[in-house]
């Protein structure tokens, strides 16, 4: 049985005031063409996405250079949900409960999924500290994955958990979703974004086994 992670993509897709709103326009219609195709007008941090080291580290890796490996593997899912600023302690405590190895992702749950369209998801959302994403770094993990629309807390304006990870080549997965049904448990992934040349995130469908 799969669980799939990611939200959809339309024009009602959720975005950050400075990016532009997904326009899909119809190009090509069975009554004219014989076919039909899209155009889709977005930016790259759509939906659910990847970012790469490129979005914050000059000279960091884009999304389609980043290790294969990292897509595919395992994943644990832990609870750190009732905390706007998630600490290094409350990872430390909360990665106890499940049975975490080197080299597997780590999904954060903070339940901010379930304010999904209203403003407050975008303008209040929860996130990691640095010392949280210091301790993040020192697991070794292949990626991180938070269902919230950044894995930095809304009022930061040094974004240093991103830069962080992604100075440490530890791709971030924002805007996951359905991570309730997985939690304190680990769990085969999938995970693989765009090819997109030289592109600080690509969109990605995450999708686990269960």
């Amino acid at each position: 049985m799969y669980l799939d992670l990611s939200r959809e993509i339309c024009e009602d897709t959720q975005v950050f005031p400075l990016y532009p709103k997904v326009k899909i326009l119809t190009w090509a219609k069975h009554d004219i063409h014989g076919f039909r195709s899209e155009v889709i007008y977005t930016i790259t941090h759509v939906a659910t996405h990847m970012d790469a080291p490129l979005h914050f580290i000059e000279n960091g890796l884009s999304i389609d250079k980043i290790s294969i490996e990292k897509f595919i593997g395992y994943a644990v899912v832990i609870d750190v949900s009732n905390r706007h600023v998630v600490t290094g302690r409350d990872i430390e405590s909360c990665i106890k409960n499940v049975e975490y190895r080197e080299g597997d992702a780590i999904f954060l749950y903070t339940g901010w999924e379930d304010m999904y369209g209203r403003d407050e998801y975008v303008y209040r959302c929860p996130g990691i500290s640095k010392d949280a994403a210091e301790f993040l770094v020192s697991l070794k993990p292949s990626l991180v994955g938070i269902d919230s629309p950044s894995i930095d807390p809304a009022e930061s304006t040094t974004f240093e958990a991103h830069k962080i990870l992604l100075s440490n080549n530890i791709p971030i997965i924002e805007n996951l979703c359905n991570l309730k049904h997985v939690l304190n448990r680990r769990v085969r992934y999938y995970a693989i974004p765009l090819k997109i040349v030289n592109a600080t995130a690509s969109p990605v469908r995450v999708i686990v086994e269960v």
